[in-house]
């Protein structure tokens, strides 16, 4: 990403940013376009404006749609932990799969496009609640609009994780290049950036930053930031961010989204299995194998624990006060939390009068332990708050 658009171009982004409608976004963007000198270095930027209008063009179909009536509703509300969507091409197998691991009565179809509305279902791994959702089927230019595939995109941007169902017996790494690319133009990536980087805005207070730089000081970004009008903003990285990683975040954030792979018919590929293997060695997303005929083999803790250590999340259990019991449902936290994070998460009145805490823990020589708001909990911990 450039960090040298005229000045022009930065004023109308301005615009970009003070739209209120889709409809005033839209125009704005048209304007913004137009100032941005067209060379190499703005290939990329070109690209994600253009997509850019291009979403905004669908929301503003979909919306006239709803308006008449003829709207269906396609969003899923997230329940339990964490929520991961299914994606793949017609006749996948991400039915079959969806069905096996959720227990969920869904009948699978040989008929490509079958399932024509995301469905939810759920799967428990150590007290763990994870949502899957089974959506329709991705094929080229879904990113662009094509068969419902920008909101079913949409649900992967939503998403925690997604798992990218491949049919074994089929082409894989045609079939993975094409969701790979469809993910790609929905500014959705499954392998880790070396720095994520979320801009903030708010009415007061500066620009603050939180995280690493490098290569740039926090003063470069509070210049960065106020030659496109933002002044008061938290800037907020994961990783080690450079100044061109801020400036691409104000133009729409990059979403990454931990991924896995699932090969799915591989009872029909036991002749390529060779091949299969190939694959799984090449790509640097963890791959696993399933069949229909073989559910009751597959195991999902396996996949399960995977997604939930890329995403950086830890189980606390909570202890009751009057009778000692721990209760088996944990609570689910991002590493890093702390004891005060924790009871906000449990409820309102354990923030507001929080006195301490007990904590039980393999680490600790001796359990329990007295600890203040700021203690950092860890994965397995036992915690009793006292209000």
């Amino acid at each position: 990403m450039p960090a040298n658009l005229p000045a022009e171009a930065k004023s109308k982004w301005r615009r970009v940013m003070e739209a209120k409608t889709p409809e005033e976004k839209l125009e704005a963007l048209r304007e913004f376009m137009s100032a941005i000198p067209k060379h190499k270095g703005t290939e990329r930027l070109r690209m994600q404006i253009t997509r850019q209008m291009a979403a905004l063009r669908r929301e503003i179909e979909l919306a006239k749609r709803k308006k008449a009536g003829r709207g269906e509703r396609f969003f899923i509300e997230k329940e339990g932990d964490v929520q991961v969507v299914l994606l793949g091409l017609p006749n996948s197998g991400k039915t079959s799969f969806f069905r096996c691991v959720t227990g969920a009565k869904v009948e699978p179809s040989a008929a490509p496009f079958s399932t024509r509305r995301p469905q939810p279902g759920i799967s428990v791994w150590e007290g763990v609640y994870f949502q899957l959702v089974d959506t329709p089927s991705l094929v080229e230019g879904a990113s662009r609009g094509a068969y419902e595939g920008s909101r079913v995109l949409a649900l992967a941007r939503n998403a925690d994780a997604v798992i990218l169902v491949l049919d074994a017996s089929g082409d894989v790494a045609y079939q993975y290049r094409v969701l790979l690319k469809e993910l790609e133009e929905s500014r959705i990536t499954i392998h880790r950036p070396h720095a994520v980087v979320e801009i903030e805005k708010r009415r007061s207070g500066g620009v603050l930053v939180q995280g690493e730089l490098e290569g740039a000081t926090v003063q470069d970004v509070v210049r960065l930031l106020r030659d496109y009008g933002v002044y008061h903003a938290i800037v907020k990285i994961k990783g080690r961010a450079r100044l061109e990683d801020v400036e691409e975040a104000l133009f729409g954030s990059v979403y990454y989204r931990p991924a896995a792979i699932v090969l799915a018919k591989v009872d029909l590929a036991l002749a390529k299995i060779g091949e299969l293997k190939r694959f799984a060695e090449a790509v640097e997303v963890p791959v696993f194998y399933f069949s229909e005929k073989l559910c009751r083999r597959f195991r999902f803790e396996r996949l399960a624990r995977h997604l939930f250590q890329e995403l950086g999340l830890i189980r606390v259990y909570t202890r009751n006060p009057k009778t000692g019991e721990v209760e088996e449902k944990p609570v689910v936290v991002e590493a890093g939390t702390r004891v005060l994070d924790v009871a906000r998460a449990i409820h309102s009145h354990l923030y507001k009068h929080f006195k301490y805490a007990k904590v039980w823990s393999d680490r600790f020589r001796f359990s329990p332990r007295r600890v203040g708001k700021d203690f950092v909990v860890e994965d397995g911990d036992v915690i009793e708050i006292v209000a």
